[in-house]
């Protein structure tokens, strides 16, 4: 049975509305809210997609959006707002930023979000195909810079599921990885569910987090998925990966994760 009395960090959803193919319009960004604190979320992170040429979403964009949810949860949802404020809901700002060869450029002339507008951690999603050929380098700018990479959903990279080596690599280089609950219970296929559980395994995936994009289809549900790594890694460990590494990305801090393991 999962303990409720968690309170869950979610690092990663497409909640904020009309930025890009998550939520919509607000109300459906509110309805993911309390599905997630609901399931004993209480800090999730709002990464919309930056993608140039398709969402061109910057900081101002996102500031602004992540303004006006929180106001709205302000003024008309006091369930999410509850007292004690250990209870309530907190959305905070970040972005889901696809790697580009120029992506230490972008992040020095400040055209990307990293976590928490702390400057200290940036999602960095890879295409599902494979890990382009430069990305070792880039990804070593910005560890070099102070910038650490958390890469988004590896266990649904094609070329990691076939050969994790080379991500292994990137971990041991100080990269941390984020696993998309839905990747461990199931949803995305027996494949893609084999590849996280390995990965998980292997001390490569640090935190869990929804990767929510709507309210049925990709709902905001972490428990099931911590429910589900416990049987991996234990229930201290999976319960780790929703509170105490997340906590430390968001307050920019270095989380102590377990030493990788070659696979």
């Amino acid at each position: 049975m999962f303990d409720k009395a968690i309170k869950m960090i979610d690092l990663h959803t497409h909640i904020l509305p009309g930025l890009d193919d998550g939520a919509q319009t607000l109300e459906e960004s509110i309805e993911m809210c309390r599905i997630s604190h609901q399931d004993g979320v209480r800090t999730v992170v709002a990464t919309p997609h930056i993608l140039p040429g398709i969402y061109k979403n910057d900081r101002p964009t996102i500031l602004s959006k992540l303004k006006e949810l929180n106001d709205a949860i302000t003024k008309n949802h006091s369930e999410l707002r509850t007292y004690p404020s250990e209870s309530s809901l907190t959305v905070l700002p970040g972005a889901d930023v696809h790697f580009s060869s120029d992506l230490f450029q972008r992040c020095e002339k400040g055209e990307v979000m990293t976590v928490n507008d702390q400057g200290r951690y940036l999602m960095v999603e890879f295409i599902f195909q494979g890990i382009p050929h430069q990305a070792e380098e880039v990804l070593f700018q910005l560890i070099a810079k102070g910038i650490i990479p958390i890469i988004s959903h590896p266990e649904r990279n094609m070329e990691i599921g076939q050969r994790p080596k080379r991500y292994y690599e990137m971990v041991r280089m100080g990269c941390l990885g984020q696993v998309t609950a839905m990747s461990l219970i199931g949803d995305f296929g027996s494949e893609i569910k084999r590849v996280a559980e390995r990965l998980l395994s292997r001390r490569l995936l640090h935190t869990i987090a929804s990767d929510s994009h709507s309210v049925h289809r990709r709902p905001p549900i972490l428990s099931n998925a911590v429910k589900a790594a416990a049987k991996i890694v234990g229930k201290e460990e999976a319960c780790k990966m929703v509170t105490e590494y997340p906590e430390a990305i968001i307050e920019g801090r270095r989380p102590d994760v377990p030493e990788p393991i070659e696979p």
